[in-house]
């Protein structure tokens, strides 16, 4: 359906709500104002939340390679169920998003059995290596390809990064990092904190993040390129990230949910669903990426959406593989945890998931008279539970299965066409 009249809704745009019905006439925002009338079907939301549907520009999709665990289908639908209109995935498929022949494999996999927008990264270094650069100049040709990641590995070498980064300042495009310095790992699995030690577990240290992201800055201060940092976990990187914003540097960061929400205080029994990369941290650590996000240093919220199939995370947590699901409840459980909590105004939030990532890759996530449609809707009173009845996702590791939240999706309106999201 692509014709019809969105009643009483309460939008967000332009960083305010408004009291108001919206007019979309062949899948294009006609009018956006009070009391209108057509004789398109009307849909009563009385007073449910209507935001620019989110982006999410940090998304594993597993596919090719690992389908297993995740694929486009069922992982975008996943998004969908999430109020997600565009996501991009990362470049640590198999084989890696490396080479033309893999991309162009992946878009038409894309335009086949993906249900939202679809992007990707390609890889900074071939086979994700550290050892030599992808054909940069020629793979962000594809319009695809919106930057370029080596997530899940840090690059190691400072030559090559260095190298990486000029490329991309000469290219006009963005190296979005995963920072993680493989000297100071030892093969930990949770935060070096309180935790690891009550239970005899090997830790791995905040420098393991922050000193990557320092040496990082120190050469986007060289080229002066676009450079954003993946998964912030320490109040160091916050700290970073703000000095280096005020020298009017061309950085920007995001976090993730479940570092927003959790610390090492929550994982329970060793519990392998608590394992990701990077770990949860401290509660001082958590409480300065709140506050990093309540200053605008932090303007993504990115989901790190990392799928594993239940054999691999039924290992004990030092052998089980990092990372969790988290597309579809994103919203929900930041609506729950922070907004009602009234760490976080809704505003924040609402921006995070849509202009923020917007303005990092260039895309557009404004809601004006005639534009196309992308919309999503929540319903923010209704209460619901997490659980595998409802999750779209072909994997099932989170922590919050079982959590009740607030803010259920009634519909995603999707390049103009409107779908709503079935129980």
């Amino acid at each position: 359906m692509n014709n019809y009249l969105l009643k009483n809704a309460r939008l967000y745009r332009n960083h305010c709500f408004e009291e108001t019905d919206i007019l979309v006439e062949n899948g294009y925002i006609q009018k956006i104002q009070k009391d209108l009338e057509s004789s398109y079907p009307h849909i009563e939301l009385h007073g449910m939340l209507v935001s620019h549907n989110f982006i999410d520009i940090h998304t594993h999709l597993r596919e090719p390679g690992y389908e297993y665990k995740e694929t486009i289908a069922t992982g975008s639908r996943a998004a969908l169920y999430g109020g997600y209109g565009t996501i991009v995935a990362m470049a640590n498929t198999n084989p890696c998003m490396d080479n033309q022949d893999t991309i162009e494999d992946f878009q038409k996999r894309v335009e086949k059995d993906g249900y939202v927008n679809i992007y990707t990264y390609s890889a900074i270094t071939k086979d994700l290596k550290g050892q030599s650069l992808v054909d940069m100049e020629n793979l962000i040709q594809n319009d695809i390809v919106l930057g370029f990641s080596d997530d899940g590995k840090g690059v190691q070498s400072q030559q090559i990064m260095d190298s990486a980064m000029k490329l991309a300042k000469q290219i006009d495009s963005i190296i979005v990092a995963h920072c993680e310095d493989e000297s100071e790992l030892h093969g930990g699995c949770i935060h070096d904190g309180r935790y690891a030690k009550e239970h005899h577990l090997v830790g791995i240290n905040s420098a393991s993040e922050y000193k990557q992201v320092a040496r990082d800055l120190d050469i986007v201060r060289k080229y002066h390129n676009r450079y954003h940092v993946c998964h912030i976990s320490t109040q160091e990187t916050i700290q970073l990230l703000k000095e280096a914003q005020k020298e009017n540097l061309c950085v920007s960061g995001e976090v993730a949910p479940h570092h927003l929400i959790l610390t090492e205080d929550n994982i329970k029994d060793c519990h392998p669903h608590y394992k990701m990369n990077p770990p949860l941290r401290s509660k001082e650590d958590h409480q300065a990426l709140i506050q990093g996000l309540n200053e605008h240093i932090v303007t993504v919220i990115a989901t790190d959406h990392a799928p594993h199939s239940k054999e691999e995370k039924a290992k004990p947590i030092q052998q089980a593989p990092f990372g969790i699901i988290g597309i579809q409840y994103a919203f929900p459980l930041l609506y729950t945890y922070l907004v009602k909590a009234q760490l976080v105004s809704l505003e924040t939030i609402l921006d995070a998931l849509t202009i923020g990532p917007a303005q990092v890759l260039n895309l557009d996530a404004s809601i004006e008279e005639g534009n196309i449609a992308n919309l999503c809707i929540f319903d923010l009173d209704n209460q619901f539970e997490i659980n595998e009845d409802i999750n779209r996702s072909k994997s099932i590791n989170t922590p919050f299965l079982g959590v009740k939240c607030y803010g259920k999706i009634k519909a995603n309106i999707l390049n103009g066409q409107y779908i709503e999201m079935e129980e």
